[in-house]
């Protein structure tokens, strides 16, 4: 029983890290994340926009802008993916209309949410955003 316990409490920790990962491979000055996402819905959400702008203030200087999306469990492996790639393109369309060169954007594949509480029904709608990170 207490093996059981440890093992479950070792396997958390190391599925929570691997959540919280930079998939661009840089050290992660300044992270958002863009929540709120409607199942299927793939533009930015309305009361995410404010905040994703003020962070394309800081990002205009940066050289090295990741963007990965996640999806949540629902839905087909093909129409995740595809909605993942849409959302991750929504949020780079517009940081680059508030000013951040396209070129310093890199968009990390990430199709499948990585959280451990998303395996509840209840947290689907967390696992659907886009992270934005900068070195």
């Amino acid at each position: 029983m207490m093996i059981r316990a440890f093992l479950t409490a070792t396997a958390f920790v190391l599925f929570a890290g691997a959540a919280s990962a930079n998939p661009c491979g840089f050290s992660a000055a300044q992270t958002i994340t863009v929540k709120g996402y409607a199942i299927g819905a793939t533009s930015v959400p309305k009361d995410q926009q404010e905040r994703l702008a003020k962070f394309a203030e800081t990002a205009k200087a940066r050289f090295e802008i990741c963007v990965f999306a996640q999806v949540d469990k629902t839905g087909s492996d093909a129409a995740n993916k595809k909605v993942a790639e849409a959302r991750a393109k929504g949020v780079v369309n517009f940081l680059v209309k508030e000013g951040v060169p396209k070129e310093h954007i890199t968009v990390a594949k990430q199709e499948k949410a990585l959280t451990f509480f998303g395996l509840l029904s209840d947290d689907q709608a967390d696992d659907r955003r886009v992270v934005v990170t900068h070195n």
